[in-house]
């Protein structure tokens, strides 16, 4: 009997706290977000990774009246940030802004955190990734500059992210398809590749659109070529200058740390979806010249995995 009544106390006790915790559970994502929010960025303020983050920021500010941050957490190749997301608490404050650095750099720094730890939420946009010049260059086209690549080596150099970046992927891929090979200089974030390109330390330089966008316009610099098609531009991609195998596809995403509940996943996406019909979030993404791209959890998961496929078999021989 004292059995039997152990055993009705145990179920007793487990059924209240799961009757308990169930509503908890419920009234955080009914309330979510009711304080603030914080977006995590692996690299430097300014760079195109950051500059989207904080657009975002302000749209979600807006819409649903909290502080929304965005905290740039740098260093150790992504790792710092991602490692942070990845302990937080799933609970909708804590947000990883991430771009398809998050599934290079696992891949070649060989690191303990990858994609499969976070909840994917959503793709929004692929970034145009471009090659460019200062204005007074002598390379007026991609062809120039690759033919000289090849007659002098060693007097050409790439500004481009580290091994973990997208960045460097298409440089390595584009000079590995070309048949030359070149220096390809690492910089933390695309803005200070930029500004070396400026000042005349390296040849060219690989990056997004976004972070060179003020001073193509102002005359600064030139594009001689993107890794896809800008939408609105007279410039030739890649595969137009003659290396149609050369793809590489920058995504923009968000994901939240595993376990973040169901609901508040599905309030994020539909937040994320609001933005992009914005017209200050739109202003701002038609200007940096990003594509839209949206895919949900379910679909954006399998990019995840699709386009880590493509960075293993592109990095196979990267030490």
């Amino acid at each position: 009997m004292k059995k039997l009544v152990s055993v009705l106390t145990l179920i007793f006790v487990i059924s209240a706290v799961f009757a308990y915790a169930l509503p908890a559970c419920a009234s955080e994502a009914d309330n979510w977000p009711n304080k603030k929010i914080e977006l995590i960025w692996h690299s430097k303020a300014g760079s195109g990774g950051d500059l989207y983050l904080r657009a975002l920021a302000r749209f979600l500010e807006k819409k649903t009246g909290q502080t929304v941050i965005v905290n740039n957490v740098t260093g150790a190749s992504g790792a710092n940030a991602w490692t942070k997301v990845n302990k937080a608490k799933p609970d909708g404050y804590t947000i990883l802004g991430v771009s398809s650095t998050f599934v290079a750099s696992p891949i070649v720094n060989k690191l303990s955190v990858n994609y499969t730890d976070f909840e994917p939420v959503a793709r929004m946009f692929i970034d145009a990734t471009c090659i460019y010049v200062a204005q007074d260059s002598k390379y007026k086209t991609l062809s120039d500059l690759i033919a000289d690549a090849k007659a002098h080596p060693s007097e050409v150099s790439f500004a481009g992210g580290t091994a973990g970046n997208i960045e460097f992927i298409a440089a390595r891929e584009l000079m590995m398809k070309a048949g030359c090979k070149v220096s390809i200089i690492p910089f933390e974030g695309g803005g200070d590749g930029a500004i070396s390109v400026l000042g005349g330390h390296v040849s060219a330089g690989v990056g997004e659109y976004a972070e060179m966008a003020s001073s193509v316009e102002g005359g600064k610099m030139r594009i001689l070529a993107t890794f896809n098609k800008l939408p609105g531009l007279p410039i030739p991609s890649v595969a137009e200058a003659g290396y149609p195998n050369v793809k590489v596809e920058k995504l923009r995403g968000i994901v939240v740390p595993k376990g973040t509940p169901t609901p508040i996943i599905n309030k994020l996406t539909k937040l994320l979806k609001e933005a992009m019909s914005d017209p200050d979030f739109k202003a701002y993404y038609t200007s940096s010249k990003l594509v839209p791209a949206f895919a949900e959890a379910k679909e954006f998961k399998k990019i995840l995995s699709d386009q880590t496929k493509q960075v293993e078999d592109s990095l196979k021989d990267v030490k």
